[in-house]
This record gives C-alpha cells, sequence and structure tokens, in this order.
C-alpha cells in the first residue's frame, strides 16, 4: 500500500505500543517545512548489534556468550572484524552500522515500520507530546498538473506561522534574509534547504502570494505547543493558545455557513493537549446549547491510542457500558480489546442531534478508527460522512494496522514493528488498504483551495 500523502509522524502510544504508524515516509505532495523521510539514513549511534555484544559480554563472558548467539549474529560479528583488520580501505563503524540499518530499514521492513536511533525516538516521543520547533506550515509541494508549488495547505495551531499572520490557501513564492534578497523560488527542495541555514530565533523573511495579492512576513523557527482543536459556530470561532495550547480564546473567523443548532469542530491530530482542548470545545457546545456537530477529520493522520479512547468517549451513543469498546487489534496469537474512558453522548447531545463528519484521503489510522467507532455505535451512518476529493479521487486513507515500539535497554534506541490488524469494535470491520470509500454510502465535493468555501459544500450535501 502506498503512503499516506497527508499523514504527519506523530503517532506514538505512551504505553509504547504505536495504535497507528507516524512515520510515514515521504509524504508525496504534502511536506512539512522540515522535511521528514520515513526510511532515512540512521545516523551514527550505539546500533543494536553493538548492544547486543556490549550486553551480553558484561553478563556472560566473552567465549561463552559469543557462542550462544544466534550464528547469522556471529557471521556478522565476523565480517564485520574481517573488514576492519583486513579490508583495503578504512570503513569506519558508523558507516558500517547505518549501511545494516538503512537496509533494515529500505528493504526489510514495510513502511510502518523503523529502527530509530536514540536521537530520532526522543523526537518523535517529544513531538508526540504536541512539542514542534519550526514554522508550522504544512505545504502541497505539488498542483493538480505536477508542476512544482508550496501552496499552504495548514498553518498549525498555535505556531510562530500563525503569529506571524500567515493563513492556509496562500502560495510560499520566495524567501530571504532580508527583503531586498529575495530568492524567488516555488521549490519546495529549495525552501527546505534555505531553512536548515536557520536556528531558532534567527529572522528571515517568505513572500507570500493569493491570487494577485503579494505579502511579505518576517518570521522565525522557535519551540512551539500545537493547538489541534478549533471550534467554529455561524457567529464566532475560537482556538487554543499559550504555553501549553490550553488557553480558550475567542479568535478566527466565524464560519457563515452554519445554522444557529451547528457547531463545528476541527481535530487536526490526536497529540499533545487534544484531549484538553477537546474538552473545552465540547464545554462550549453544551454551554452555547448547540444540537449539532460537524467533525472535520480531514487530514487528520492519527495520533496517540489514549487520546483517541478519550474523545471516543464522547460518541459511544446507545451503550450502556460505562467504558465501551471502541477497538480491537488483532495480533498473530491473540486479540486485545480497547475502551473508551467514558460514555458521555448522552450529556452532551440530544435525542435529535446530528452529527457529522467531514474527511478525505488524510483522514488515516486513530481518524478512521473514531469513525469506525461512530459507525458501531449509530452516531453516524455512511450518509454522514462527506469525503473531499484529493486529485480526483474520493476516499479515506486506509489504514487499519498497528504497530509497537520496543526500546532497547541501552542507548535508547529503539523499533517499531507492525504488529496488529485494528477492527472496529462491534461490526469488525477492517479498512486497511480500503478507506471509507463513495461506494459505502459516503457524500462527496470537489476539492476547494478556500476552506471555507469547501466546507460550505459539505454542509450543503450533508444537511439540504
Amino acid at each position: 500500500m502506498g503512503e499516506n500523502p497527508y499523514q504527519k509522524d506523530k503517532i506514538e502510544v505512551r504505553s509504547g505500543e504505536d495504535f497507528f504508524n507516524g512515520d510515514n515516509g515521504d509524504n508525496g505532495d504534502r511536506q512539512e517545512e522540515t522535511p521528514k523521510k520515513g526510511k532515512p539514513k540512521r545516523s551514527a549511534g550505539r546500533y543494536v548489534v553493538a548492544v547486543l555484544l556490549a550486553l551480553a559480554c558484561f553478563l556472560l563472558g566473552g567465549a561463552t556468550t559469543f557462542l550462544s548467539l544466534d550464528p547469522q549474529i556471529r557471521t556478522l560479528i565476523k565480517v564485520k572484524q574481517a573488514i576492519d583488520g583486513q579490508y583495503y580501505e578504512k570503513i569506519d563503524d558508523e558507516t558500517f552500522y547505518r549501511a545494516i540499518f538503512q537496509t533494515v530499514n529500505e528493504d526489510l521492513l514495510d513502511d510502518y515500520s523503523l529502527y530509530m536511533t536514540a536521537e530520532e525516538f526522543a523526537a518523535q516521543n517529544a513531538a508526540g507530546q504536541g512539542l514542534q520547533i519550526g514554522l508550522g506550515l504544512v505545504f502541497r509541494t505539488q498542483d493538480e498538473n505536477g508542476n512544482d508549488c508550496m501552496f499552504i495547505d495548514r498553518v498549525c495551531g498555535n505556531s510562530p506561522a500563525e503569529a506571524a499572520g500567515i493563513a492556509a490557501g496562500s502560495y510560499v513564492v520566495g524567501f530571504g534574509k532580508t527583503q531586498d534578497s529575495m530568492i524567488e523560488s516555488e521549490k519546495f527542495g529549495d525552501f527546505s534547504a534555505f531553512l536548515q541555514e536557520y536556528g531558532e530565533g534567527e529572522k528571515f523573511y517568505v513572500k507570500l502570494q493569493k491570487g494577485e495579492d503579494v505579502s511579505v512576513k518576517e518570521v522565525a523557527k522557535s519551540q512551539y505547543v500545537e493547538n489541534y482543536v478549533f471550534y467554529r459556530t455561524n457567529k464566532s470561532a475560537w482556538r487554543f493558545e499559550g504555553a501549553t495550547a490550553t488557553t480558550l480564546v475567542e479568535k478566527g473567523e466565524p464560519l457563515a455557513c452554519l445554522d444557529e443548532d451547528t457547531a463545528y469542530l476541527r481535530l487536526t491530530q490526536f497529540n499533545g493537549e487534544a484531549v484538553a482542548e477537546f474538552k473545552g470545545a465540547m464545554k462550549l457546545f453544551q454551554q452555547q446549547n448547540k444540537k449539532n456537530l460537524i467533525l472535520d477529520l480531514r487530514e487528520n493522520g492519527g495520533g496517540y491510542l489514549d487520546i483517541m479512547q478519550e474523545i471516543s468517549s464522547y460518541f459511544c451513543k446507545g451503550s450502556n457500558a460505562k467504558k465501551p469498546i471502541v477497538a480491537v487489534a488483532e495480533y498473530q496469537n491473540k486479540k486485545e480489546k480497547y475502551a473508551a474512558t467514558g460514555n458521555w453522548y448522552d450529556d452532551y447531545f440530544k435525542e435529535d442531534s446530528r452529527v457529522c463528519v467531514l474527511a478525505d484521503g488524510g483522514t488515516a489510522s486513530a481518524s478512521e478508527c473514531l469513525i469506525g467507532c461512530m459507525i458501531d455505535y449509530g452516531v453516524i451512518d455512511y450518509g454522514d460522512i462527506c469525503l473531499s476529493e484529493r486529485n480526483g479521487t474520493a476516499k479515506t486513507f486506509g489504514k487499519g494496522i498497528m504497530q509497537t515500539t520496543y526500546p532497547f535497554i541501552i542507548g535508547g534506541d529503539a523499533i517499531k514493528l507492525t504488529t496488529a490488524k485494528i477492527v472496529w469494535p462491534i461490526s469488525g470491520n477492517c479498512i486497511h488498504g480500503v478507506g471509507i470509500l463513495p461506494s459505502d454510502g459516503a457524500l462527496t465535493v470537489k476539492e476547494n483551495v478556500e476552506n471555507d468555501a469547501e466546507i460550505a459544500a459539505a454542509v450543503e450535501k450533508l444537511f439540504f
């Protein structure tokens, strides 16, 4: 199966199990401003073979330990010793082990499994907590004709880009240290190389174009905690800001296509403080006495399992269980059930309430499982889902497998492996490799670079 062109690489589970993968590989035509590759060349570090040998020697003693190792591991050690002592050119340890683990990542494991150095493992865990360093821009790097572009598809909440007034829907067409030294380019690779030269707090300029309007913004990369929840009605808009992205502020444009009974809630990832943010938005929904909810999961590639379990607690309609089952993992020799942390549907929704979902090809993993939970518990049916076309195709991504991360005892490295299939809690449906499709009964709308226009078209399809 191909890799998710929308999905971000922050899909970890706090227990060490990856409900759904995060390191998604080459993002196709969508990139963050700091490029991430799912099968990168491994940097130098404390690699597994060396760790195994050192640990074994420490515990058991050299000769005995060597003989107790797997024959192929012994062969690998002998090969390494021969190369070190006899090869006509010097090959340092870093180059040797990098080649081994690059082969493991690129040729042996699937797209969702990989070896991570200690630094990469730590960085992924930090990102899963919502901690980011950068501008906070997500780009579409090719237009519908395959031409290079840097279309800003999303501005991350609470990010430096958002603070600078950069909005989604614009194109980056230039960048430079000063306004008088702009590099005119629409290639993401050029911009990425430019960004590598700047550290946190070092200011530079980006040139933006939207239609005929051109503007220049001063920006700098910095660390921030991302906001993942955005709440809107026909009269107001709300988001979360502050050091931990948990301060609810009224900010942004209302959504004019909504009626008085309906609120819109966008969830961009199941990461960071998404639970607290979602809880705050639903409390506002309750206080405003709203009846209907549009849940926007477009381009939400997934996130932490425990966050999905918390959020699913709002959508287990009709269940008498205090903690309904919301997902099932099918391993090779066992099944494991995951439950919601509560059962709060009746506290927020009325008998005649309507919940609808917006989705697209970037809706993956935990997002698809949440949709499955909502379908299985009767909160929605397929006709309550509206799929936005991307590159002429309307579907969700189709990821229904689970990864488990195994940290190594020494060195802090880790390996992530696909270990289970994920099925929906009641029906047992698995959408892996398929996704949710119009043939299931889902509605569709054409893609529109004006986001609110695309939402309005979906609302028209869903409610009228």
